[in-house]
């Protein structure tokens, strides 16, 4: 069954929560620096995500399953991330932490 354009948005509006769910648990339950991780992460994701759910509802953009938002999700978000540890913004162990948790963060997302 082919999803409608209003079922992709749902699914993906749902899939946003959970990553932003995954990000959120460390408020309560991770160590000081975990949440200054998450946290860096949160502020890269929430534009991304704020982007994508603008794109998602474009008319050219309609025919683009729910993978294809999960896979642009990831790489957006990589890329950020990439780009701001490129320009020197985290160096060493936060640097590389933030990619574990990035990376963490779409561990179950298949491939």
């Amino acid at each position: 069954m082919i999803s409608t354009n209003k079922q992709i948005i749902s699914d993906f509006t749902q899939y946003l929560d959970a990553k932003e769910a995954f990000l959120d648990a460390y408020i309560d339950s991770g160590s000081d620096h975990e949440l200054f991780i998450a946290s860096y992460i949160h502020g890269h994701f929430s534009v991304i995500a704020a982007n994508l759910m603008h794109a998602i509802q474009a008319p050219e953009n309609k025919s683009a399953g729910q993978a294809q938002w999960q896979q642009q999700t990831k790489y957006m978000l990589s890329q950020s991330i990439d780009i701001a540890i490129g320009n020197s913004e985290l160096l060493g162990t936060d640097a590389q932490d933030v990619i574990n948790m990035r990376n963490s963060l779409f561990v179950n997302d298949g491939a």
